[in-house]
């Protein structure tokens, strides 16, 4: 399993193509900092993702509370949390 890190709300458009193309299923994607804004901006588009790629989606508690945001989709995990599942990746890639 690979950890796919997202930070940002959005990239340039071959950038995004380009992390989401490199999703194999069974990774992970863990939405951290702006990243968390996904959650309400394209949900439509993380969903696919989850369906079609088999994928397990997770945010930081504390950027969604940073942001004020209960989102809807994904499940949050704590600090502690993100640091054991970036270990127990097989790799981890940041975008």
């Amino acid at each position: 399993m690979r950890l796919h890190q997202i930070n940002q709300l959005t990239y340039p458009l071959t950038l995004e193509t380009t992390w989401q193309n490199s999703l194999q299923i069974g990774d992970q994607i863990l939405l951290i900092e702006e990243g968390i804004l996904r959650t309400m901006h394209h949900s439509d588009a993380l969903k696919k993702l989850i369906t079609e790629k088999q994928i397990a989606l997770y945010y930081l508690k504390s950027d969604a509370m940073a942001y004020g945001l209960l989102p809807t989709i994904g499940n949050a995990l704590s600090d502690e949390e993100w640091v054991d599942i970036t270990f127990s990746a097989d790799a981890n890639i940041s975008w």
